[in-house]
């Protein structure tokens, strides 16, 4: 009985955690996706593991996005076509 209980407890455990994984990855890429420069602590690992798509905005001369300027994001399914934003640090490129 104590057996089966472990077993039970452990299935729940590890669902819930799984759970709780692909909703904080799909947060981290509904923000960080596009993004036009490199990240820096944990997305920017995830970025550097290809978790996010990039993008090729333009950065004026002092460092600030160029808003509305055609970009295009690039991930393993194709490329996208988009306009840049500064909605994320550094600049976010954001599908049409």
């Amino acid at each position: 009985m104590k057996a089966r209980r472990l077993i039970i407890v452990l299935a729940v455990t590890l669902a819930a955690g799984g759970f709780g994984a692909s909703r904080g990855l799909a947060h981290m890429q509904e923000t960080y996706n596009g993004v036009c420069g490199q990240l820096t602590g944990f997305p920017g690992v995830l970025q550097r593991m290809n978790f996010f798509a990039q993008g090729n905005c333009s950065v004026a001369s002092d460092g600030t996005c160029k808003d509305a300027s055609v970009c295009k994001i690039s991930s393993p399914s194709g490329v996208i076509n988009g306009k840049c934003s500064h909605k994320v640090k550094p600049c976010t490129c954001v599908a049409n």
